[in-house]
């Protein structure tokens, strides 16, 4: 029989920062396909076209509200329900509610429509693994939003452009790592480099292998 390691979930938020070690041992067990699809029999894994990376869980068990996401085909854009009928969907062309949305930063075999473990695609190594989740919106650019979870893989090699959890004593962040000078860039203007020469208290913890967003359940 196929099992699973549950990966630790830290009880905190990283901003977008990560716990003090203490918080560490309060972490709970999670396998991801509780989290990003409890109701798998009515899901499926999409890519939406043109964009490497990205993946929506539709969810054919749901009706949808006004302010969902609907799938109304791999080479049409996302459709945000108003709660009006929008012309494509009265036209006869079918929709599903999209249940969440991953974006991929490491590279990883395409799963299929219906894979049988997204928790098995992510994570390669589970006792180097955690999961945190992100506060505010500095890596919305990145496909990082304020609630997104992240899988966070300690023992991976770093490279220019990798999505990296940085912290120090005051705090821990998520950014993105630049080499030359090497640095963390938010994904958002408003937010200044972190230049890490004139900034030696931070220390990379980790490369965020994957953001797992929920927009229903």
């Amino acid at each position: 029989m196929h099992t699973v390691t549950p990966v630790p979930l830290l009880p905190v938020t990283v901003s977008a920062g990560f716990p003090s070690p203490a918080a560490a041992y309060a972490a709970k067990p999670l396998i991801l396909d509780d989290w990003l699809w409890p109701s798998r029999a009515s899901c499926q894994l999409v890519t939406t076209e043109g964009e490497s990376g990205r993946y929506q869980v539709l969810d054919q068990s749901l009706r949808p509200v006004a302010g969902d996401w609907l799938w109304v085909g791999g080479e049409e854009p996302l459709l945000q329900w108003s709660g009006e009928c929008d012309r494509r969907l009265l036209a006869g062309e079918s929709a599903t509610v999209v249940a969440a949305s991953i974006r991929l930063f490491r590279r990883r075999p395409d799963p299929g429509r219906q894979p049988a473990s997204i928790h098995d695609w992510l994570v390669r190594r589970p006792h180097a693994t955690y999961l945190v989740k992100a506060d505010g919106r500095s890596m919305i650019a990145h496909g990082i939003d304020h609630g997104s979870l992240l899988v966070v893989d300690r023992s991976s090699e770093l490279h220019d452009g990798d999505i990296v959890i940085a912290g120090c004593s005051d705090g821990f962040l998520v950014k993105q790592y630049r080499c030359r000078p090497p640095r963390l860039v938010a994904g958002n203007a408003a937010y200044p480099d972190i230049v890490l020469e004139r900034a030696p208290q931070y220390d990379l913890d980790g490369v965020v292998i994957a953001s797992l967003t929920r927009h229903r359940g």
